[in-house]
């Protein structure tokens, strides 16, 4: 651990730690959540044209979770800003759901690709 010769010191390098956790904590989500909406369109346009039921249960969950998942994001995000804004401790849970929600996403996504697999 550093060494710090003054207390001004130590307390800039924990508010660089916060900081550096604080983004790295929002940021994976809001990424996903951007690359998502962005990949909507290519989805719609690429996967649309599908033929056979597998393929079609897999376009479905692949659209409803790149579609939902944004907007879930979104939402959260609103609401743990007012509750980190009111300084209630609701805020914690949000950021729980905006994880769950992610997770979700992903393991949505990651089932409709294997549906997907043969026409990929």
């Amino acid at each position: 651990m550093a060494e710090f010769s003054t207390r001004r010191e130590f307390l800039r390098e924990g508010s660089n730690l916060v900081f550096w956790r604080v983004l790295m904590f929002h940021s994976l989500p809001l990424i996903v959540a951007i690359g998502a909406a962005l990949l909507l369109l290519l989805w719609i346009m690429g996967v649309s044209g599908v033929q056979g039921e597998g393929l079609e249960h897999g376009y479905m969950v692949g659209m409803a979770a790149l579609f939902l998942y944004p907007c879930a994001y979104q939402l959260l995000i609103v609401a743990w800003g007012v509750c980190r804004w009111r300084r209630w401790s609701l805020a914690r849970v949000f950021l729980q759901f905006i994880w769950l929600s992610l997770v979700l996403f992903l393991a949505a996504m990651g089932y409709a690709l294997v549906l997907l697999a043969r026409y990929l």
